[in-house]
């Protein structure tokens, strides 16, 4: 399984979050919404909004039997008591959830998982995760926002921003804040930059650290998968090294001291000479293969490139057996 990169990513009312969070998803980030699990534990049926009912009383469910949000927010709004039993409720189901998905994502191979959580700071521990975003923008802005947005008054904008911690408090416990004071363009090239280095972060994560050296093989000049697997792992630190299917060079990179690698990716057709060369070496490194299989296989080694989530890979002789866990150690940059 994976190591995944687990991003909690913040910001208040009006401050752009949604915006990064679409850009983040766009780039190719697992999103895991907590407001859309929050609604899913809410959904009529179940233990959740039985037990909101009860204690909030029944006025707050709508006439088809789900949840009247409206409703709600007017029995919690300003009555930290009743905010609190109410996280009390929903906040346990929504976080047993966000671990499956979490654990999904980790056995699909995924290696950046950002957590979309308004209230990150107010009601869970920051320290769960392995990298805190926050997104920012003044008060004044965030108001004027909301009421361009939403069509609030000053007043009523004013109630939803104090109703969540000041941004200030914030800002210390996090691993990086956006400022969201600009266009949307200076957003984009903010939220791009910090994305790289997210992106830079997983991808040792998911390798980890016992690994320095890659070698990839391909039977083509320009193979568009081996190309995305050097870059994905140059921006992790990596030293990358590329060589055609050529069975003398194949032998002299693995022979040599200098050039032998930790792990080595050969293109599907270039597969049995990359392995016969690497048995003769003495089967230095960890060896993987792109697959053509589109059926699921054993092991999952992440060397997959950016952009090829649904690529496979294998190890000689692996198909079928359970995933080793000795396979590049996880190893979290931020632990």
């Amino acid at each position: 399984m994976a190591s995944v990169l687990n991003v909690g990513l913040t910001g208040n009312i009006a401050a752009g979050k949604s915006t990064v969070v679409q850009l983040f998803r766009g780039w190719g980030a697992t999103i895991i919404d907590a407001d859309e699990l929050a609604r899913e534990a809410q959904a009529p049926g179940g233990e959740v909004l039985a037990a909101i009912a009860s204690r909030f009383g029944a006025d707050v469910l709508a006439a088809g039997g789900g949840l009247d949000r409206a409703a709600l927010r007017a029995k919690v709004m300003g009555d930290q008591a009743a905010l609190d039993a109410l996280n009390a409720i929903v906040h346990p189901a929504v976080r047993r959830r966000r671990d499956q998905l979490l654990r999904e994502a980790a056995e699909r191979g995924d290696v950046l998982v950002v957590n979309d959580i308004p209230l990150l700071f107010e009601v869970l521990d920051p320290e769960q995760f392995d990298v805190v975003v926050l997104v920012d923008a003044s008060v004044a802005l965030r108001r004027t926002r909301l009421r361009a947005m939403r069509g609030l008054s000053n007043e009523a904008a004013d109630r939803m921003i104090a109703a969540q911690m000041p941004a200030e408090r914030k800002r210390a416990r996090s691993h990086f804040t956006i400022e969201n004071e600009g266009s949307l363009k200076t957003l984009e090239r903010r939220a791009r930059k910090l994305f790289e280095e997210l992106r830079r972060r997983a991808a040792h994560a998911a390798l980890g650290r016992p690994a320095r050296t890659l070698l990839l093989v391909a039977d083509e000049a320009k193979h568009p998968a081996i190309i995305a697997i050097g870059a994905r792992y140059a921006d992790a630190g990596l030293a990358v090294r590329r060589i055609g299917a050529s069975g003398g060079a194949i032998q002299r990179a693995l022979e040599r001291p200098d050039t032998r690698p930790d792990a080595l990716v050969a293109s599907a057709s270039a597969a049995p000479l990359v392995e016969e060369a690497w048995a003769r070496a003495g089967r230095p490194g960890v060896l993987a293969s792109l697959s053509e299989d589109p059926d699921p296989v054993a092991v999952r080694l992440d060397l997959r490139p950016w952009g090829y989530e649904r690529l496979r890979l294998v190890e000689p002789g692996a198909a079928g057996l359970t995933p080793r866990p000795d396979l590049f150690p996880s190893a979290n940059p931020l632990a």
